[in-house]
């Protein structure tokens, strides 16, 4: 079975920051992006690393990162190193959690001389981890980032035919509750969010900083078992939310440009 933390932002989310990173990419980027995907369509490969999760468990855990909620901020010693029984490669990785991957997957992405696959592997990687590091409950460890919250959500205990939890609400529920159910509708009211405080000027700053920023909002936005999701919780978590997406998809486009964009002699 498939836990909601396997789907971080849902799969719109995920669309909406990749066409967000898409509209930013220069034009050298674009091109790599094309020699490696066959098009620039990042949204058409931005779930890839959720839907091979059942063949290749040993990327289970490159998704998230499980700072514990008594911590000041990530470590990477502590969080990084996840062996679990169930999965023997995790023993010998310590580089288990989705800080340390997106830079994993940077390096080879930038590496020219790396093997096609590889780097159309880390392009598909990246698209989506860029996207997991900023969802909050994707850098908390508590209650396994939310999953094990058990709230109702604008009336309901059911989400689907599971039981609500605060984790699944910042993956889906606070998104459907927008009203807003197209990616690219919802990308291009982020872009008028995007130019009006010009937050493409913002720092882009490192994965490690990232998860810190994440952590510090899951905090902010943690629940108890049996609270509540509802238009009071909305109001104060979508400001968060739209910016957390919003920032997602310009750091991914500058993490492509970076990595992809001409070379510098």
């Amino acid at each position: 079975m498939v836990t909601a933390r396997a789907f971080a932002w849902g799969p719109e989310g995920h669309r909406i920051i990749a066409d967000i990173a898409r509209s930013h990419l220069t034009a050298p980027a674009r091109s790599q992006v094309r020699s490696l995907l066959g098009d620039d369509d990042l949204a058409a490969v931005a779930n890839w690393a959720d839907e091979i999760k059942s063949d290749r468990p040993e990327t289970a855990a490159w998704h998230f990162v499980d700072i514990p909620m008594s911590a000041a901020d990530f470590s990477d010693a502590r969080d990084c190193y996840r062996p679990d029984p169930r999965h023997l490669l995790s023993e010998q990785d310590h580089h288990n959690c989705v800080v340390d991957r997106i830079e994993i997957f940077e390096r080879v992405l930038a590496d020219r001389n790396a093997p096609h696959d590889q780097r159309v592997e880390a392009l598909k990687f990246l698209v989506h981890l860029v996207g997991d590091i900023h969802q909050p409950l994707h850098a908390i460890g508590e209650a396994r980032g939310g999953n094990e919250i058990h709230i109702s959500e604008f009336g309901s205990q059911l989400c689907g035919t599971r039981p609500c939890n605060l984790h699944f609400a910042w993956d889906i529920g606070l998104l459907e509750h927008s009203g807003r159910h197209d990616a690219k509708e919802y990308a291009a009211f982020l872009e008028g969010l995007i130019s009006a405080r010009n937050m493409w000027k913002e720092p882009e700053g490192t994965p490690e900083e990232w998860a810190n920023q994440s952590f510090q909002f899951a905090k902010k936005v943690w629940m108890n078992d049996g609270d509540v999701v509802d238009e009071a919780y909305y109001r104060t978590s979508m400001p968060i939310l739209n910016d957390q997406l919003a920032i997602a998809g310009i750091r991914l486009a500058k993490v492509l440009n970076e990595t992809l964009g001409e070379k510098k002699r």
